[in-house]
């Protein structure tokens, strides 16, 4: 499932290295906060459009179209608003055999576009081939779509249809299937005018194909769902790393600085990673996610153990059967950091991350592992108790609220600053929006949700359903709430709200904010919001406000020794102070005369000599450092 990689970090410690540099630690993972793998490296996934061409189809749809009319319409707006980069693709069924009775009728299914990024015109094409005729062969459309997309990445198929599937299996153990055999496919589902087997049909294809089930009654409603549907399918939840399979703890699999992605199975299934810190008094820092199983409570239990003993705990639960928001927790090993209080998290030697699943979870489930290293701190900088120590409150902004869509991943999520914001989130599905923020800035953050009217009130009924917001730091861990915090309740007329402490690396800062219950806010980069709303039995589009204030000016982040250099998207690079002179080459360099002249070619000898040195030398540092730290897959 949520993958995140350039060259950019290798980059950075090759030029620090030919201007004399000497790395401090190994290179970070190249972007600490865990995303959706991209097309073109946009951050995109592929989708294949799963279109039902069976013969009631040519039914009426409301507001004066037929359903097929109102598809047609609906599928080229899709289309005319595809980003270039993102790679697309159309399969039809039930489009050629007439009658169940007739022979392949439960196989008749076809793509008539590839997934490609260069095919929009053949897109529209189709679509206004695409007639109404035969049967409903879902099972097989599903399965030939998962084909059409290939083994790797993310991947979605966004199933359109009208009825109840007329074909075995049942479709809805195939999408299970699909889904377990590619931790990175999701199934989402548009239901056109359907209600009783037929819908709950199609609700359970979403469900247990890791996607989200839309109802569409009428021509208008087809067009908002589809183009809502197909702008969230490309940007699917999913996980970038190594893959990695972890060891028992007793023989834990080595690990280095990078992003891996690993499976846990059932409740009380662990794995265990070692990774050996060489320079004493940097920072270790391992967060773990996953979105886990829906239909089950479900949790992450974490701690990391080093010479000395436990150096930090951490656990996330998800209280929800049918949510998939993320649950991610950050284990930290350094001075005076992490939450055991031992002595020694700082020193050499081998540290063993433990990762146990939690809670009545059953089929197994992938999860991030993210692991940096920050190198030894000379001076915190920039320490503020009172911002350290904020409380929630209602931001202070102004304006009209601007619209902007949620993503699935923090990868792809948009960009929300100072400001009022506007979107709607459906039930079950999770949204994500980063809020970059330096050190010396906090953020107020607040969801509001208006009264249900309408429609929605009736589908509402007597209970609205219970939405939550969360926050999570660059590494994709989640933050404690501070006071003033209400993260949880109805969203009929009612106002979340959360905040972000101020980013720190000051030692009683960090303690602070691990003391509410949370990840730590040490590290400049990219925040997270996350909203989700508790799934019942119905598909209306919830509309809210997220309101955010970015509080203080960027300040001066923590100096390392050495004059090197870190942040959690690029990792370490090497410090570039000048050594001093000795009085020896002091005296050399006023030298006059011969002897002067002597110093001076010799000096060139020994320059030119050092620098070939420093070139064989570059090559062999560079040969090592791909050895010593495996970077992670894009």
């Amino acid at each position: 499932m949520k993958l995140r990689r350039h060259l950019a970090g290798l980059a950075t410690i090759l030029v620090a290295m030919s201007a004399g540099a000497v790395v401090a630690t190994a290179p970070a993972p190249t972007n600490a906060a865990p995303a959706a793998a991209s097309a073109a490296d946009e951050g995109y996934g592929r989708m294949m459009l799963v279109l039902d061409a069976s013969g009631s189809m040519a039914q009426a749809a409301g507001g004066g179209q037929t359903k097929i009319a109102a598809a047609r319409k609906a599928l080229t707006t899709v289309v005319d608003g595809l980003p270039d980069e993102a790679q697309v693709g159309l399969r039809v069924f039930g489009a050629t055999v007439f009658s169940r009775t007739d022979k392949g009728s439960c196989t008749d299914s076809q793509v008539v576009v590839d997934p490609g990024t260069d095919n929009r015109d053949a897109l529209r094409a189709a679509i206004d081939d695409y007639e109404p005729y035969g049967e409903t062969p879902i099972p097989h459309a599903l399965k030939e779509a998962a084909k059409d997309l290939g083994d790797e990445g993310a991947r979605s198929i966004v199933l359109v249809s009208d009825g109840e599937s007329t074909c075995d299996p049942d479709p809805c153990t195939v999408a299970a299937e699909l889904q377990k055999n590619g931790i990175d496919l999701q199934i989402d589902v548009v239901g056109l005018s359907v209600s009783g087997e037929a819908r709950a049909q199609l609700q359970c294809i979403a469900e247990k194909g890791n996607g989200t089930y839309y109802d569409a009654d009428s021509a208008a409603d087809i067009e908002s769902r589809l183009t809502r549907v197909a702008s969230r399918a490309l940007r699917p939840f999913t996980l970038r790393g190594t893959p990695i399979v972890g060891g028992a703890e007793s023989s834990p699999t080595p690990v280095e600085v990078g992003d891996y992605v690993d499976t846990l199975g059932a409740s009380g299934d662990s794995k265990s990673y070692v990774f050996t810190r060489e320079t004493a008094g940097t920072t270790l820092r391992v967060a773990a996610l996953s979105q886990g199983e829906t239909g089950f409570l479900d949790g992450l239990v974490a701690e990391v153990t080093g010479p000395a003993g436990r150096c930090d705990y951490a656990s996330a639960n998800r209280g929800a059967l049918d949510l998939r928001e993320v649950m991610g927790v950050q284990l930290t090993a350094g001075a005076g950091l992490g939450s055991s209080g031992v002595e020694g998290c700082e020193e050499p030697g081998d540290y063993v991350v433990t990762i146990t699943r939690a809670r009545g979870a059953s089929e197994e489930v992938p999860f991030g592992l993210v692991v940096t290293e920050e190198p030894p701190v000379e001076e915190v900088g920039f320490s503020d108790p009172e911002l350290a120590s904020l409380s929630a409150a209602a931001p202070q902004v102004g304006g009209e609220p601007q619209r902007v869509e949620g993503a699935s991943s923090f990868d792809g999520a948009s960009e929300v600053g100072t400001g009022s914001w506007s979107s709607t989130v459906v039930p079950g599905e999770v949204l994500i929006y980063k809020v970059p923020l330096e050190f010396g800035q906090a953020a107020q953050v607040s969801v509001d949700f208006p009264e249900a009217t309408g429609q929605l009130a009736e589908q509402f009924g007597r209970f609205a359903p219970s939405a939550n917001l969360t926050l999570f730091n660059p590494l994709g861990a989640q933050l404690g709430y501070v006071d003033g915090s209400t993260w949880i309740d109805s969203p009929d007329g009612v106002s979340l709200q959360a905040a972000v402490p101020a980013v720190s690396r000051a030692p009683s800062e960090v303690r602070s904010a691990k003391f509410n219950g949370g990840a730590d806010v040490t590290v400049a980069g990219d925040y997270y919001v996350s909203l989700s709303v508790q799934k019942k039995d119905y598909t209306v589009e919830i509309p809210f406000t997220l309101n955010v204030e970015v509080i203080g000016e960027p300040s001066d982040g923590p100096t390392y020794v050495g004059g090197a250099t870190w942040n959690v998207v690029d990792g370490a690079t090497a410090g570039t102070q000048e050594p001093s002179a000795s009085p020896s080459e002091t005296e050399s360099a006023d030298g006059d005369g011969d002897g002067g002249a002597a110093a001076e070619s010799e000096g060139d000898t020994v320059s030119i000599v050092a620098v070939a040195a420093g070139v064989l030398g570059l090559a062999a540092l560079v040969a090592a450092l791909l050895l010593w730290r495996r970077r992670s897959a894009g």
